[in-house]
This record gives structure tokens, sequence and C-alpha cells, in this order.
């Protein structure tokens, strides 16, 4: 392990260890095993960027499991995934958007495509996908483009 995020994760796990700290220590834990198989399925040492992405990968397992257990009413599951998510995004390089900076995005590229009505959502969603993969969870994305559109729209969403 080289890179300065495994370094910090291999330090963060021993103080987590330490002081007795499960969330903390099962999302450590978790990400350095998912950066371990990362780096047999490549057949090289990580890159700073190839740890990143696992990084991003993991916050949105993570995300996508609060969606769900949020769905199947269970907030306990909800309040250990969000938990085990705090710990994961301190790893995380580039943080995610916000909703906020997600719709001053969403608008400029409204504008930059002149479109408009829930037709526009098709070609709107494959330039933000572009701009906005890894920058921003492609879920509340989706949500903030059908809002946009359907204020700015017909009324019909």
């Amino acid at each position: 392990m080289a890179t300065e995020i495994e370094q910090k994760l291999n330090d963060e796990l021993k103080d987590a260890m330490r002081s007795g700290d499960e969330v903390r220590r099962d999302a450590v834990r978790m990400l350095v095993s998912a950066l371990k198989y990362e780096a047999i399925e490549l057949r090289r040492p990580l890159a700073d960027e190839d740890v990143e992405q696992v990084v991003l990968r993991i916050a949105k397992r993570h995300r996508d499991s609060i969606a769900e257990f949020k769905k199947g009413n269970r907030p306990d599951l909800v309040a250990h995934e969000e938990a085990q998510l705090k710990v994961v995004e301190q790893f995380a390089s580039q943080q995610m958007m916000s909703r906020e900076e997600i719709e001053v995005a969403v608008r400029e590229t409204i504008d930059e495509l002149g479109v408009s009505g829930p037709r526009a959502m098709g070609p709107l969603m494959t330039t933000l996908s572009a701009r906005l993969r890894d920058k921003a969870d492609m879920r509340l994305v989706n949500e903030v483009v059908r809002s946009i559109l359907a204020a700015s729209g017909t009324g019909s969403s």
C-alpha cells in the first residue's frame, strides 16, 4: 500500500480499533478490502485516481443502500449506513456536489442547450452525466432535472 489515502486508511483503522469505534473500524476495513481487490483486479499498484474511484464507488453504494432502507422503513439501517458514509466521505479528496450546486449546473446546462419541458430530459441527462458523473450523485441530479423541467415546462412531468 503506497498511496497517501491508503496510508491514511491504515492509520485510521488502528485508531478506530484502539478507540473501540466499530462503525469507523468497519467502514475503514471495507475500504481497505475494496482497495486490495481493485489492485488485484487491475494487476498493478493503485494510483491515486484508482483509489479515489474506489472510495467514490463505496460512497455511492452507501447512498444507494440508504435510499433502499428508507423505502423499506428501516431507520436503524439508515442510521448505520449514514454513519459509515460519513466515514467513507472523509477519504474522498473530491467532495460530492450539494443540491444547490447541482441546481446551478442544471440551469446552466439548460440555458446552454436551449431546451425546456419534459422532452429535454434525455439530452439534458446525457450532457450532465458526462459532466458530473464523479462529482455528484446522479440520482440527485435526475431528481433536480425533473423538478426544474416540471417547473419550467408546461406543468406536466
